[in-house]
């Protein structure tokens, strides 16, 4: 297989992972694919998609929990059946503010052409930090949405006619 091609699957899947769009993913993964971050195996596991090996699952979670704001390739490295591939990023779990990251990824393919592994390796002091972050905004935000409820709430109770006494 040749290097453009390696590349243009490794790009289907993270395409897929930024859009939600995982029709392509069969196309480019072998059925037994697996993926990985790498890291503290404690932190990992906190991270969206830390507790699967399933690309298609990693890929849901991080959909559904992180934006990936943009992305480019700085450099990447074909040999044999393998591409290691260094990128920017900027993401930002929802709720959260956007911050850029580096990730660094060793893909393996297969004879049939098709990703057999990633492992994904990040600066996972730099994600609990954001994740922290993202949880507290979401927390202040749900808070202040609770106490404009009950005001709301208490309001509508108020200028309410329950009829107490009105005989």
């Amino acid at each position: 297989m040749n290097r453009e091609d390696m590349l243009t699957k490794i790009e289907t899947v993270y395409r897929g992972r930024a859009t939600g769009d995982l029709s392509q993913f069969p196309d480019v993964l072998a059925p037994h694919a697996e993926f990985r971050f790498v890291g503290d195996g404690s932190i990992v596991m906190t991270f969206p998609g830390g507790r699967s090996s399933k690309p298609e699952e990693v890929a849901q979670e991080l959909f559904d929990q992180l934006d990936m704001l943009d992305r480019r390739m700085e450099s990447a490295t074909v040999e044999e059946d393998r591409a290691a591939v260094h990128w920017r990023v900027v993401m930002r779990f929802k709720g959260g503010e956007p911050f850029e990251l580096e990730l660094f990824d060793l893909w393996e393919f297969g004879e049939d052409g098709r990703i057999t592994k990633g492992s994904q390796f990040f600066d996972t002091a730099k994600v609990m930090d954001e994740m922290d972050d993202a949880d507290m905004a979401r927390s202040a935000s749900d808070t202040r949405e609770a106490v404009e409820t009950a005001k709301s709430d208490a309001a509508r109770v108020d200028s309410m006619d329950f009829g107490i006494g009105s005989r």
